[in-house]
């Protein structure tokens, strides 16, 4: 039997950076619908967004998802995602629904490939990991400058790109996808826990929603990916 699999988009009303940022237009529909929407086109996920927002939950809805009612409590400019998503096992779990594992999908990275998720979801079962945390490839050039300037990679022999060991290779957190046991949620209160596995995405689904420049990016790429 395949196992429960909820996912959860938090979309909270309150953005300080770019006010209403969630129902903002992003190539020709509001941010948040563009997660829901690639949510629902997926086989196997229970699709909810939690909010503390009327009018972020009546467009929910309209898009196809289902609405937790956040309270106010958990929307706070100070509130982390792991309560917000204990919330939602808890209220599911009180209707007799409870998941078995968590797709934690965030709004503001609304560049998925139309196979990813679901690609998610079969790597996750083969894996047998506890936890799963989206990233893409980055380049191993990366210095620091404090307490003193360090290179993190051997600079004194350079590798080519080509040539890269897998030992070599790094890969950045996106924050677009992450999936759990619903059990890692309840015990170590963390999205990521227990045997962690990365699920690797295209580049592009990098991109990160964090300034009126960002909505820019997006909205060329959703474009080239649409055609």
């Amino acid at each position: 039997m395949s196992p429960n699999t909820l996912a959860i988009i938090p979309a909270r009303g309150g953005s300080k950076g770019i006010p209403r940022k969630n129902l903002k237009d992003l190539a020709g529909k509001p941010l948040l619908v563009w997660t829901i929407e690639q949510a629902l086109a997926t086989a196997g996920l229970d699709v909810y967004v939690s909010t503390e927002d009327a009018e972020i939950a009546e467009v929910s809805r309209r898009a196809g998802a289902g609405v937790i009612d956040r309270p106010d409590e958990l929307a706070q400019d100070t509130t982390a995602t792991e309560p917000v998503v204990e919330h939602a096992i808890d209220v599911l779990t009180a209707q007799g629904r409870r998941p078995d594992q968590v797709m934690l999908l965030q709004a503001t990275s609304p560049l998925r490939l139309p196979t990813t998720m679901g690609r998610a979801l079969e790597e996750f079962a083969a894996s047998c990991a506890d936890s799963m945390v989206g990233v893409v490839p980055e380049p191993i050039f990366i210095w620091q400058k404090e307490p003193q300037v360090a290179a993190h990679y051997p600079y004194e022999n350079r590798p080519r790109r080509q040539d890269m060991t897998p030992d070599q290779l790094r890969y950045r957190e996106t924050g677009s996808l992450y999936l759990t046991k619903t059990e890692i949620y309840q015990r170590d209160h963390n999205r990521l826990g227990g045997q962690i596995e990365l699920f690797v995405m295209d580049p592009i689904e990098g991109i990160d929603i964090d300034s009126l420049h960002d909505f820019d990016i997006a909205a060329a790429e959703l474009s080239r990916l649409t055609l």
